[in-house]
């Protein structure tokens, strides 16, 4: 597809056909990109005052969660350090009280579910509407402009690939024609697909390629492997990583493979599009769309170069609004000598910054296909969970290249026919040469190191 009809005339329809105002949010993100720190705060406080007035309004749990810190969202004085009158907002808190936080037909509804808990293995289910995804489109392409891409540049994504046997999968394998995007299913990593992949990446010449971290690594080892590596005028502008830390050899590895420059995106399911790296390496917070607060265990927010956790107000969500939410990140802030004195990073933008984001390393699952050794991203296990209703926690481990042992803790809602169609689809991922079993606890113990990670590969010899 020519690429100014995919990026001015089909990215802008396809939008719009869905009820999405991207293609202005974007040029609103690419005017402000360079604002000072001062329009910066002015405008976050005129959208968090908006964001706290409409969760007064529309929920019980936040009306609640305001009369008790005695803050009055229509205080003419309420600024950004009002934030912290408020308690911080757990998953359990948002599972426990989604009813009351969520405001179903809120402007750009009707709100459509969401689940995650990819990383933590509690499923968390809440209510995303097109004003957010809008905002999140906007903000990771206003964050690829750095790199000097624009929509309807050639991408080629190593994601979950789409259903091409539902109507919504024929569809959106359609829309990405038109918009130069195709999609390589990460969930499936065997050596005859890894091959077709970076014979569909030679051929395509993408602009950009983005995924899952562990994904593009294990995909990069393998070209690595058998010299199939891209050459110079084969290579994309970038490669964007995201949906799980990356590793310096990961970084390495794919740098090496791609013949491009790494670039980390960093966001969530449940908060979206926080951050995205710019040429000179620091993560800038999308500060028109979020609000990062970096904390220590006190509570307070971490100094110059510190360590703290990751806590996120969205200002552009408002089916189930998130304010002060603990996303389970760990991020560092940049110490004083990376900023220039009017607070701009040494790029020109004066948005937020983080150095380094610590999140969770999600482990791939191996097995045997026949004579053969298997990878896929635990991802395509975890989507099977956290889906299940009345699933509360889980943990996947796996011992043998013959076995996969899933820990649940469930309520009466996860049925034995819950549980065996959850069996049926895990089973069919993994393949008939592998013991799929499930056991029910009360609760699952952190492990020796006090990490709650939900999967754990002890297969440590069959890893690329």
């Amino acid at each position: 597809m020519n690429r100014w009809l995919a990026g001015q005339i089909f990215w802008p329809l396809t939008e719009r056909l869905i009820g999405r105002d991207t293609m202005r949010r974007y040029r609103q993100l690419r005017a402000s990109d360079h604002d000072a720190v001062s329009a910066i705060t002015a405008r976050q406080t005129a959208k968090l005052r908006r964001s706290l007035m409409l969760a007064d309004a529309h929920s019980p749990f936040y009306r609640r969660r305001f009369r008790a810190a005695a803050l009055d969202p229509r205080d003419p004085d309420l600024g950004l350090d009002t934030l912290a009158r408020l308690p911080l907002l757990n998953r359990a808190d948002v599972r426990d009280h989604l009813d009351e936080m969520t405001w179903r037909d809120c402007p750009g509804g009707p709100a459509r579910v969401y689940s995650t808990g990819g990383s933590t293995g509690e499923p968390l289910r809440f209510y995303i509407d097109r004003c957010r995804q809008a905002a999140d489109w906007a903000a990771r392409w206003r964050a690829r402009d750095w790199w000097n891409l624009r929509p309807g540049d050639r991408e080629i994504m190593l994601w979950a690939g789409p259903s091409s046997g539902t109507t919504p999968g024929r569809l959106r394998v359609w829309r990405d024609r038109l918009l130069n995007q195709s999609v390589l299913d990460a969930f499936d990593m065997t050596a005859e697909t890894m091959a077709s992949y970076a014979a569909r990446i030679r051929s395509v010449r993408p602009r950009l390629l983005y995924g899952y971290a562990s994904s593009l690594a294990l995909l990069a080892r393998h070209m690595l492997k058998t010299g199939d590596t891209l050459a110079d005028r084969q290579s994309p502008r970038a490669v964007f990583v995201t949906g799980e830390t990356v590793t310096p050899r990961d970084s390495s590895d794919i740098q090496a493979a791609f013949g491009a420059r790494v670039v980390i995106e960093y966001g969530s399911r449940d908060c979206g599009f926080l951050a995205g790296a710019c040429p000179a390496g620091r993560l800038h917070v999308a500060d028109e769309n979020v609000i990062v607060e970096v904390l220590d265990p006190a509570g307070r927010p971490v100094g110059p170069g510190e360590v703290g956790e990751v806590v996120v107000t969205c200002l552009e969500a408002f089916a189930s609004t998130l304010i002060r939410y603990r996303l389970g990140d760990l991020a560092q802030v940049p110490p004083e000598a990376g900023r220039q004195l009017d607070g701009r990073c040494v790029c020109g933008r004066a948005s937020r910054q983080l150095l380094e984001v610590r999140g969770r390393l999600t482990d791939q699952i191996v097995c045997r296909d026949g004579d053969s050794i298997r990878h896929m991203h635990a991802l395509s296990i975890i989507y099977v969970l956290r889906e299940a209703e009345g699933l509360r926690q889980f943990r996947v481990v796996q011992d043998s290249l013959r076995d996969l042992d899933i820990e649940v803790v469930a309520d009466d809602r996860f049925t034995p026919a819950v549980q065996a169609a959850v069996l049926r689809d895990i089973r069919q991922r993994m393949g008939p040469d592998v013991a799929v079993r499930i056991t029910r606890r009360d609760r699952i113990a952190p492990t020796a190191a006090g990490k709650h990670a939900c999967v754990i590969s002890n297969v440590e010899m069959c890893r690329a």
